[in-house]
């Protein structure tokens, strides 16, 4: 569980890395903040470690059911994005089956719940080429590096 002090670095942690993934597309941008929200909201939910309220729940159902199948960006490189999502879900899904588990799975699920990291440099790639998706890759590996068991 995070403190609120690690939650408000994290999400301005998150905030910068956005920008500097999606560029100059604002629609870009949209995607990977309303993709950390949704991600965000739902572990809380599942972990029940966090309070959720009625409005964070349907900011979160309103990204699901239109914004993000109706972005642009999402639209032109669903082809793309939607592995991305198919690989985060899969991840996330194995981290929390296998955090309880014995010292080897639970230092694949300490790895695997960042997976939604991975779509970031996607995005840097799509919005401004390879040499950008390189620099989104280290920013966000050494911006959430954590510490084994936390």
């Amino acid at each position: 569980m995070t403190t609120p002090d690690e939650r408000l670095r994290d999400t301005s942690r998150s905030l910068e890395i956005i920008k500097h993934a999606a560029g100059v597309e604002k629609a870009a941008e949209d995607y990977l903040y309303m993709l950390c929200r949704i991600t965000r909201v739902i572990d809380d939910l599942y972990d029940n470690d966090q309070t959720v309220s009625r409005e964070e729940l349907l900011e979160v159902l309103e990204y699901l059911f239109i914004k993000l199948p109706t972005n642009s960006f999402y639209i032109s490189n669903q082809d793309v994005l939607i592995s991305q999502h198919l690989s985060m879900w899969n991840a996330w899904m194995a981290a929390n089956k296998w955090e309880h588990g014995d010292a080897l799975e639970q230092a694949y699920a300490h790895v695997w719940r960042d997976t939604i990291h991975e779509v970031f440099p996607i995005v840097a790639l799509l919005t401004q080429g390879h040499e950008q998706m390189k620099k989104v890759s280290e920013e966000i590996r050494h911006a959430f590096k954590k510490e084994y068991g936390d």
